[in-house]
Parts: structure tokens; C-alpha cells; sequence
């Protein structure tokens, strides 16, 4: 019953986030303290500053809520951060398995800049990761399709350096990378003729190529056993065909994307 009613609410939490899509991609670690049961279920509030849309120059604070659900810290794992994912390959440092995440609409209202030009459906993107830890240093990397919605194809690395400052508090940050597909950029990126003519904009047809290149960070703070803070940001620099495309080189654009955000998080254990 327990298990049953944190999926629920998990679940119904985690497709009404709006603006959760902005949260950086980090490895991240648990601070010292003692090992976890098999399940830990963390909730707390949090709140983003990010861009209203991918290439705005236009920012907003949005309430988020901090959601993870883990059995054994990474078999299978439901997260606003990770999102949906289960560790079927441990071996010598190297952890792989299947990775779902989801990709919030983005509506024409959707901030300054967007009006004509439509409507891009939510998108749940499917695929894997490939991970590697050492005891200074993880990395990752995930390949994902999406499963409607813009359907493209997405591949992100990143690389995080990790220092415990103390038994409490602890610090991770480093690169990040991300190349797309010619698909999932012309909906996030492209416009077409019906868009051009009710935007204004030129037409854009972009192909693939990198879509960003950044830096990210994450600070924990374990206050108790079981309250824990979190603060994250990063900066994303959009590369290529993204930052050629009218959205983001417009008066309302910038391939300059920045995030901060921080939240609280309760922990339940059994």
C-alpha cells in the first residue's frame, strides 16, 4: 500500500512540474551518513529560475517539487532529476541500463518570442545509459528517442568531479555536452511556413548537430538524517543549429541559458 501510493503520487507530482525540464542532468552523491535502507523515498519543495522556453533570453521562478524514489540508491529509481531508470549492469565502476525522461509541452503563451509559432507535445524519451564512477570523478552518458511528441533523438554527456567537504556536505560539478538530432531541432528549434507566416519569422529548417555545451554544479547539505538541502545551477551555451535558428538569435533569444535552483527534501526509509 505504502509502495502503491508513492508511485501514485509520484507520478501525477512529476507530469504537473512545469518548467522541471530546466533542472541541469547531474550525477550528484549521497552526503556521508549511514547506508539507506532499500527504499528511500525524498520529498520536499523546491524552486528554478530558468529560461521560459530553450534559447529565451526571458526568465521565470517556478515552484518544483524534489521527488526520488530508489530502491538499493540505483536498481530502479523514479526521479525529477534522473528521471525513470534501473541499474541492469554493475561492473568494476561501470553501471548501464534503460532511462526514461520526460519533456514538458512548450506552447506558443510559452514566454516572449513564441507566439505563431504552434505547439510542441509533451515527450517521453526512452533509451539508455552508460555510467562510470571513480571515488573523485563520475561520468555519463544517455542516448534517448523520443517516444512522441518530437520524437528526435538526444545524446548527452557529462563529466563531474566530486569533492566532500565534509561528512555533511558535499560538491559535484563539471562539462556537459548535448547533440540532437535533425528531428527533435526542428521542433524545438525550426520554423516551418505555417510558423514563419503567423510569427514573422524567416523559415527555418535546421539538421543535426550540437546543441549545447556547458557547465553544471550541485551542493548537499545533510542537515539531519533526514533533511537534506540541495542547490544546483548551471550554464548552457547553445551551439550550431539551435543558436542559428530565429528563436534564439531574435530579440527575444539568447544561446546564453542559465539555471539555479535549490529545494529541501524529507527522507522516508523502510
Amino acid at each position: 500500500m505504502v509502495w502503491r501510493s508513492c508511485m501514485a503520487f509520484l507520478v501525477v507530482s512529476l507530469t504537473t512540474a512545469a518548467g522541471a525540464f530546466a533542472q541541469p542532468s547531474s550525477i550528484g552523491s549521497e552526503a556521508a551518513g549511514p547506508p539507506p535502507q532499500d527504499w528511500t523515498f525524498d520529498i520536499g519543495p523546491g524552486a528554478v529560475m530558468a529560461p521560459w522556453f530553450e534559447g529565451g533570453a526571458y526568465y521565470r521562478v517556478l515552484p518544483v517539487p524534489n521527488l526520488d524514489l530508489r530502491y538499493q540508491r540505483d536498481k530502479v529509481f523514479i526521479s525529477a532529476r534522473d528521471g525513470v531508470g534501473a541499474t541492469l549492469l554493475d561492473v568494476a565502476g561501470f553501471k548501464a541500463g534503460p532511462i526514461l525522461r520526460y519533456r514538458f509541452p512548450r506552447n506558443e503563451w510559452d514566454g516572449p518570442g513564441l507566439y505563431g509559432t504552434g505547439f510542441v507535445p509533451f515527450t517521453v524519451e526512452g533509451g539508455g545509459f552508460l555510467r562510470y564512477d571513480l571515488p573523485f570523478l563520475a561520468a555519463k552518458i544517455e542516448l534517448r528517442r523520443g517516444l512522441g511528441g518530437s520524437n528526435g533523438l538526444v545524446f548527452d554527456a557529462l563529466v563531474d568531479g566530486k569533492l566532500r567537504l565534509a561528512d555533511n556536505f558535499f560538491l559535484s560539478g563539471g562539462p556537459r555536452l548535448s547533440v540532437t538530432d535533425a528531428t527533435f531541432n526542428q521542433a524545438y528549434f525550426g520554423i516551418n511556413a505555417a510558423q514563419s507566416f503567423n510569427s514573422g519569422y524567416a523559415q527555418y529548417y535546421p539538421g543535426a548537430g550540437l546543441r549545447s555545451v556547458g557547465v553544471g554544479t550541485s551542493a548537499r547539505w545533510r542537515i539531519s538524517d533526514k533533511l537534506t538541502g540541495v542547490a544546483f545551477g548551471s550554464y548552457n551555451r547553445l551551439a550550431d543549429m539551435a543558436a542559428d535558428s530565429p528563436l534564439v538569435s531574435g530579440p527575444a533569444g539568447s544561446p546564453n541559458q542559465f539555471v539555479v535552483g535549490a529545494a529541501l527534501s524529507w527522507r522516508f526509509e523502510w
